[in-house]
């Protein structure tokens, strides 16, 4: 064993202690004492831990299967050895998570956003109802970090981002575990008017929204499954007097539907819970402004959508997603093939449109009083196919990153198919934050703020 004196031993004792009942090759000389009381000293550059002193410290606050170790000679200092997936003063943080479930009130990983915002930054915790000040912040998965977290049951993980002197909610782009948006079992694009037909499977999220008249039901307007409990269409479906959207009970959804007039196992139907239009909605300029509106469902027995083969979720874009031009996407509804038929399509259809220069759609097509940012325009190169009267509300999807994406929501054109005259959709990527707003109203609107920490900091 080397020894050197205790003086000299203190500065070894800055860089690394750890009290043990083995003898270490350095130790600090003391002869008041025996070898078992001997105060164990390891230099950084040249050896590794050894073993700790384990206790179950009340101070520690280990989770996840953490360790504390505490020392002897410092009985209040203590940390958290943690085991392996995890990490963080009290291992509170899991290095594996890449998803979360349910609505992430549990999600513990370290996913984050470039604009989150720390949990503990000072505007935070001036502003913000939830912060690593609060009494149970530790529990809330609140801490010195910006990862994203869910403290107040909304529909996904959120973080605080910066937007002018204020502090916002902001959705975390983050996939759920188990459950894969979309996706599909037919990945073959297919060719509304001058469309082909197309199985359910190939179009798992789109919804047939029907109005019930005198005791029949008539179809309506399209949709798209962005989450079990909610379709996302254009608000111009509700928005005529004789539809009267106050009375929900007028209205039914259809999932897995590949004909309108037959019925089958694929299906599922749904009661109109709400409809929530987008309070901005106008057609006064001879565009659809704002045409979005959102519609919860479920079922006679409370439940919302059950996934399936032929119904599933598709994804929303990210906020900051800005496709180039001639990116090709698809359509699909049950509209009219034709803008002068009487009659809709009976059979789902779909077609491929590209994606239309802005600057073109605004000055060449249109013109800037119609066509707004608050749109994106898109069309089949040889004006041979298009959305038409039927299909708005429809999606129109994009794959990025390997997964279907909704990218526009059918909203108005001048005819259909005409030339030189391409389909206007709702960009939804401007509306992220409307769609998350009013989804967590819903869930949130019976929730209590937290308690501030009474401590001192």
């Amino acid at each position: 064993m080397q020894c050197f004196g205790s003086g000299e031993g203190l500065f070894y004792l800055l860089q690394y202690i750890v009290v043990s009942q083995e003898v270490s090759r350095t130790a600090v000389c003391d002869a008041e004492v025996g070898p078992e009381k001997l105060i164990m000293v390891y230099s950084k550059k040249h050896y590794k831990l050894p073993h700790k002193h384990r206790s179950d410290h009340k101070e520690c606050h280990c989770l996840n299967g953490g360790t504390c170790i505490t020392y002897y000679l410092f009985s209040g200092i203590n940390r958290c050895i943690c085991p392996k997936g995890y990490t963080g003063i009290h291992c509170e943080l899991d290095t594996d998570s890449i998803c979360y479930t349910e609505n992430g009130e549990d999600y513990r990983g370290m996913a984050t956003e470039d604009e989150c915002l720390p949990w503990d930054l000072p505007s935070v915790i001036r502003r913000g109802h939830y912060h690593a000040h609060l009494k149970n912040a530790l529990e809330l998965g609140l801490g010195k970090h910006s990862y994203c977290r869910n403290p107040n049951g909304r529909n996904r993980p959120w973080c605080y981002t910066k937007k002018g002197f204020a502090i916002q909610e902001t959705p975390c782009n983050m996939q759920k575990c188990g459950r894969a948006c979309g996706q599909r079992s037919i990945s073959k694009y297919f060719k509304i008017v001058g469309g082909s037909q197309a199985e359910v499977e190939s179009q798992p999220w789109i919804a047939g929204i029907f109005q019930t008249i005198r005791g029949t039901d008539h179809f309506l307007c399209g949709g798209s499954l962005i989450d079990p409990c909610w379709v996302l269409t254009a608000a111009h479906c509700f928005h005529a007097p004789s539809k009267k959207p106050q009375d929900k009970s007028n209205y039914k959804v259809f999932l897995g539907k590949s004909i309108l007039n037959v019925t089958d196992d694929k299906e599922q139907v749904f009661m109109v819970d709400d409809i929530i239009s987008h309070p901005g909605f106008t057609d006064e300029t001879g565009g659809n402004e704002n045409d979005i509106a959102l519609i919860r469902i479920r079922t006679n027995s409370g439940q919302c959508a059950a996934e399936s083969k032929y119904v599933r979720t598709v994804c929303l874009p990210e906020k900051n997603l800005y496709l180039r031009d001639n990116t090709r996407c698809e359509i699909a509804g049950y509209g009219k093939q034709d803008f002068y038929d009487i009659y809709y399509a009976q059979r789902l259809m779909s077609a491929t449109v590209n994606l239309v220069s802005q600057i073109k759609c605004k000055h060449e097509y249109y013109d800037t009083i119609r066509v707004t940012d608050n749109m994106v325009c898109a069309g089949d190169p040889t004006w041979m196919t298009d959305a038409c009267k039927g299909d708005s509300g429809g999606p129109m999807v994009c794959e990025h990153n390997g997964r279907m994406t909704l990218y526009g929501i059918v909203s108005w054109g001048d005819g259909c198919a005409k030339e030189n005259k391409p389909g206007v959709y709702t960009r939804v990527t401007r509306y992220l934050n409307w769609i998350d707003s009013n989804m967590n109203a819903v869930i949130t609107k019976s929730r209590f703020l937290p308690e501030l920490c009474a401590c001192n900091r």
